[in-house]
């Protein structure tokens, strides 16, 4: 927990009673500033199931993607929940995160939204970005837009900085996935020390009617 007494700030572990803003920080990081949401474009689901599955799924609290409730730190601006983030080590158990996440999904889509994401796959293969093993991934960064210009992007990702380096000394480096014209969430990462070192982009006609980018960019930080 962190307290910034001065902007009555607290930083804490996300809780049950926050699930509702923790599926609005997933939703909203992954349409980064668009109208576009990738589950439910690739699944054919509506906004309401989309949440109704994220529920399912973070109750069940399974380690080693986004998708998992207590890997959220939360920011609480006079005590009214403001910011989120979530962070995990990759593959510390041996299962890369974008696996997890399929399989989790899997549980709840129905036959007929696995077959809709399958005709959809040819449009965006080759936009995936695989993550380090053992790096700290950092994921699903939102701010609710009242409460944007206290710094509370940077203040969450810290806090999630100094536990894991607390509890895992041995982490050599954080990356994270970020869609390249999200030009705000790009100042925020540059300022606390991530590049870019790797750019994916797909070029077709369909991909952003699809998906909320056709370019991704991985960043990394070294510690």
């Amino acid at each position: 927990m962190s307290v910034n007494s001065k902007e009555r700030i607290l930083i804490r572990q996300a809780e049950i009673s926050d699930l509702d803003f923790i599926i609005e920080a997933i939703i909203e990081a992954d349409r980064s500033e668009t109208d576009r949401i990738s589950y439910c474009t690739i699944f054919n689901l509506s906004l309401v199931e989309l949440q109704q599955i994220l529920r399912n799924i973070l109750t069940e609290n399974v380690h080693g993607s986004e998708f998992c409730l207590s890997d959220f730190l939360v920011a609480t601006v006079d005590d009214k929940i403001a910011g989120a983030c979530c962070a995990w080590i990759e593959s510390k158990d041996g299962n890369p995160s974008y696996l997890i996440k399929y399989s989790l999904l899997s549980q709840y889509l129905n036959e007929e939204n696995i077959t809709y994401s399958k005709k959809i796959a040819p449009y965006i293969q080759g936009l995936h970005i695989d993550r380090e093993t053992l790096a700290l991934q950092i994921e699903s960064v939102y701010v609710n837009p009242i409460f944007r210009g206290l710094g509370l992007s940077s203040k969450i990702i810290q806090q999630q900085f100094k536990q894991h380096l607390s509890a895992y000394p041995d982490i050599k480096k954080s990356q994270l996935i970020v869609t390249k014209k999200n030009f705000s969430a790009l100042h925020v990462y540059l300022k606390l020390g991530y590049s870019v070192v790797k750019e994916v982009e797909v070029d077709n006609n369909q991909v952003l009617s699809i998906l909320p980018s056709n370019c991704l960019a991985l960043m990394e930080k070294n510690f």
